[in-house]
């Protein structure tokens, strides 16, 4: 059962910083973990919050959210004793979400995967993978033709490719995975369309966790270096509004749009904490220009998205 986060956030964020100097991500996990495990009664987005406002960094922040994301769509990964990893293998190098390639099909009685994604998070030995993939007796377009499997990354038949260079959040590596004939955890995908159920709103949670991660990693940095009053008690503010948005159906257009909202503000104050951070030059800083670009990966996904919402609500967006 899930603890009501209302009264915990505020006096989460209104917490003394604590920060944990962790320059890889196998020194980062043990806390994620343990951050997780003691906040993890409240919920994916509070235990997300809570491993965000210890980081010493924005990939962790980052990793943070993105695992609290995973966590709100896939419950069981924060159900058991400790918090499990996990990476959502969605996309396939020049295709839409709904023309992939990658399949389910039966071998001796036996479901199996077989395909390729372009994006897993790597260098995790006990990776769990929730992959997007056709089903193996379902249509072949629209409704029904999509689920989700779950596999290890220890599974016989996942090979991971070489983690790829990249000049954003280094620590945090990522690979593409090859995936042959490799037989699904429990025999069966999770319960639900791929698309609607798992992959479409899995993206509005993500905005919302990886947004809402990073600005409690930056209100600590405010807090411990005594940005202005102003500025932390907006950023608070915005967290905890994200914290209701997380709350919320991500399928529902009213979610969709309080979200952009919630976003918007947001991006404005991530952009007056550059200004803030930009005052004394040091090594953070330096680590926040260069990983900064992270944040606004899928904007034109999010415009459509806000676009279709207004629609659906009845009303005509102006831009005005």
């Amino acid at each position: 059962m899930v603890e009501d986060q209302r009264h915990v956030l505020p006096e989460l964020l209104l917490g003394k910083p604590e920060f944990l100097e962790c320059g890889t991500l196998s020194s980062w996990l043990p806390v994620w973990r343990a951050t997780s495990s003691s906040y993890g009664r409240y919920g994916p987005y509070v235990a997300a919050i809570a491993a965000a406002f210890r980081a010493d960094r924005l990939a962790w922040a980052f990793f943070s959210g993105y695992q609290g994301a995973l966590q709100a769509a896939f419950p069981e990964l924060l159900a058991g004793a400790e918090p499990r990893i996990a990476s959502l293998g969605a996309n396939e190098s020049g295709r839409k979400l709904t023309e992939i390639d990658t399949a389910l099909f039966v071998r001796n009685g036996v479901l199996r995967l077989k395909g390729r994604k372009s994006w897993v998070l790597s260098g995790i030995d006990d990776l769990e993978l929730y992959v997007l993939a056709r089903t193996a007796d379902g249509p072949a377009r629209g409704p029904g033709s999509l689920v989700v499997a779950r596999v290890r990354r220890s599974a016989a038949g996942v090979e991971m490719s070489a983690p790829r260079p990249q000049a954003v959040v280094p620590e945090l590596a990522h690979c593409a995975v090859s995936f042959n004939d490799v037989p699904i955890d429990d025999g069966h995908p999770i319960p639900g369309d791929g698309y609607a159920d798992h992959a479409k709103p899995f993206r509005l949670r993500e905005d919302v966790f990886v947004t809402g991660s990073p600005l409690a990693f930056l209100l600590a940095q405010g807090h411990a270096a005594g940005w202005p009053t102003r500025w932390r008690q907006r950023c608070m503010a915005i967290v905890v509004a994200l914290g209701e948005c997380a709350a919320r159906s991500p399928s529902d257009s009213a979610t969709e749009l309080l979200t952009a909202g919630a976003l918007s503000l947001g991006g404005e104050v991530i952009e007056q904490a550059e200004t803030l951070m930009a005052q004394h030059e040091s090594i953070a800083f330096a680590r926040w220009r260069r990983d900064k670009p992270i944040l606004g990966l899928g904007k034109d996904a999010r415009r459509l998205r806000v676009q279709l919402a207004w629609a659906r609500s009845g009303w005509t967006e102006s831009t005005a």
